[in-house]
């Protein structure tokens, strides 16, 4: 099967994919996800971009690769990216930050002139109280000793929380925490922190302009103390073990936020926020919460309240005086991070029953019915993130993320950066195994078939990918004549199915508890590391999403991320995330006995 280029501007992002994929799919691989509400069926015309150099207008959900192509994307076609702020991250977002700057030329005359002069400039109501009183006011002071500074002064304001605020100001209140010899308005940055069990994310933002001016990641570097949740805490109960986490991941933050502000050319110091997310584990790892009590019934959290932490006090290099905040929790499985992403999604707004699917190592499901929200959590294991399975990886240069059947005599891939394929990732595993159940090499309870017995008997080059494995029986998904060749053995068949089942049994029982037929959702909103990767109804055919109708299946992409971002930006969107958290109900599924039931149906294949 032939291979083309697709060029996506301004995000300057390249990807190689098969002959007859849509730009939509294109899209999804370069990490761009589009507007797609009627769910990729051409209705809504909101995924249109434009073929280069002619300027043409087409649905990107319609329109099939055959050529090498340059493609550029309009900002008003994109889902869950910062754009221009009213019209960003897919909902209205107000520019109004926690942290704000205002410029004072002087004179004073006194400390009360120069507050004054702060609180009518930054139309705020301004406090001096808390632990910066001192140090700000000797700042001040010292600078007030000059009857006229040459360059004036700016004032770093940080927004004060409604339980710090007493004074019934119809202003909002903030405090002064620092102060900046000149000019420095123009230099206020801030940082939007997704931390997952797996993977880092962190966007420096502008917070005059609202847009995301650098992002870095990287593996999270507590996986080696443990591939997922249980295992950290197991970890971080042993001596100084949660020393150990909390410093590997601030270092992580550190290094990240290091490489955004030289992307963006600016010093971390003109950094002066951070708002982390992540899963419950994550944020108590961070904050060197304790942990214990997350590894055994009930499974409570030690606390789901958000949190502020002096930045320097937490070791983090940007401002001193800058603070990072965490948003609320909603249990011991559930975190910010679903919180974050219930927010970007819209989910405080009636728009029909929407499940929200965030597939992670830790899958975390949402749903609205009505007015009522609810939330669970599955612990899929870390399969769908290559890990666990032979030739497991993340999404990287040599993974294999599409498979595909041509005309029913062999498979084709595509191998991200389009070179030899070295290892599958999460969404190919989906794609293969979902091939493999097409042609009958794998039977409904996951075994694979004995190719005798196969009918229509296999085409040869099929056959000849059958092999054994270290005896094992195995499928080879490169090319079998490679030195090291890709293949997917039995126990990897089991592992995917196992972290399906989690997910499939654990979405079956919260529509239950809402006494919501499957079939009667609306929208299924697919977030996650890996989530606009994969083939919608491959993830049906496999059993890890419910059908029938793939259009109600929608990518959100790293919606968690945008959240995250929404909460940098917008004190509305703070408190919103705030409200939202109390409103989702969590649902214990786990240790249901109906749950086990569920589980063992959902590990076949029907």
């Amino acid at each position: 099967m032939r291979h083309f280029t697709v060029h996506f501007s301004p995000d300057n992002r390249t990807v190689q994919i098969h002959a007859g994929a849509t730009l939509l799919e294109a899209a999804g691989q370069a990490g761009i996800i589009l507007n797609s509400p009627c769910g990729g069926v051409g209705r809504c015309g909101k995924c249109k971009v434009k073929l280069l150099p002619s300027g043409k207008e087409v649905l990107a959900c319609q329109f099939k690769v055959n050529s090498d192509l340059q493609i550029e994307v309009p900002s008003i076609s994109r889902f869950l990216t910062q754009q221009i702020l009213q019209h960003g991250l897919g909902r209205d977002v107000q520019l109004d930050p926690a942290v704000r700057k205002v410029f004072l030329p002087g004179p004073w005359r006194g400390i009360e002139a120069f507050c004054d002069s702060v609180s009518k400039q930054a139309d705020v109501c301004l406090h001096l109280e808390g632990p910066d009183e001192q140090t700000l006011e000797q700042d001040a002071c010292a600078l007030l000793g000059k009857t006229n500074p040459p360059d004036g002064l700016t004032v770093v304001l940080f927004a004060v929380s409604s339980e710090e605020h007493t004074q019934g100001s119809p202003k909002p209140c903030f405090r002064a925490a620092a102060i900046e010899p000149g000019d420095t308005t123009d230099r206020l940055f801030g940082a939007a922190a997704d931390i997952g069990t797996t993977t880092v994310v962190v966007n420096l933002l502008d917070l005059t302009s609202g847009r995301v001016v650098a992002t870095a990641a990287a593996a999270n570097p507590q996986g080696r103390y443990g591939a997922d949740v249980i295992s950290r805490i197991h970890y971080a109960n042993q001596p100084n073990g949660a020393a150990i986490l909390q410093e590997s991941i601030v270092e992580c933050l550190r290094d990240l936020i290091a490489q955004t502000a030289q992307t963006a050319k600016i010093r971390p110091t003109e950094i002066y926020e951070i708002v982390a997310v992540g899963n419950t584990t994550m944020n108590h790892l961070l904050l060197n919460r304790p942990v214990g009590q997350l590894g055994q019934a009930p499974y409570r959290a030690y606390s789901v309240a958000a949190c502020t932490k002096n930045a320097a006090e937490m070791n983090l290099n940007i401002a001193p005086h800058g603070r990072l905040y965490t948003l609320e929790n909603i249990a011991g499985f559930v975190g910010s991070d679903t919180v974050a992403a219930a927010l970007a999604c819209g989910l405080d707004l009636p728009d029909g029953p929407t499940l929200l699917v965030d597939i992670g190592t830790n899958g975390e499901l949402v749903l609205r019915a009505g007015e009522q929200l609810w939330a669970a959590s599955c612990a899929a294991g870390p399969a769908l993130e290559g890990s666990g399975i032979t030739f497991g990886s993340s999404a990287q240069d040599g993974a294999i993320q599409r498979v595909l059947i041509e005309e029913g005599k062999d498979i084709a891939t595509d191998v991200i950066g389009g070179g030899p394929a070295r290892s599958i990732c999460g969404s190919g595993l989906i794609d293969a195994v979902a091939v493999l159940l097409d042609v009958g090499i794998l039977d409904e309870t996951g075994r694979f078939a004995d190719p005798k017995t196969i009918y229509p008997p296999l085409a040869e080059p099929l056959a000849q990918r059958l092999i054994d494995y270290e005896g094992q029986p195995a499928f080879c998904l490169s090319n079998p004549e490679a030195r090291l060749p890709v293949v997917l053995t039995q126990k990897d068949i089991r592992q995917f199915q196992l972290a399906k089942a989690a997910i499939r049994a654990g979405i079956r029982l919260l529509c239950q508890h809402a006494k919501l037929p499957e079939d009667k959702l609306s929208r299924i909103l697919l977030a996650g590391a890996f989530g606009n990767y994969i083939r919608r109804e491959n993830a049906v055919r496999v059993g890890l999403l419910p059908g029938p109708g793939v259009e109600r299946i929608r990518f959100v992409g790293n919606a968690a991320g945008a959240g995250a971002q929404m909460t940098l930006l917008s004190r509305p969107s703070r408190r919103l995330a705030s409200l939202l958290a109390r409103r989702i109900q969590y649902v214990e599924i786990a240790h249901q006995i109906a749950f086990q039931e569920a589980f063992s149906e959902c590990l076949l294949f029907a």
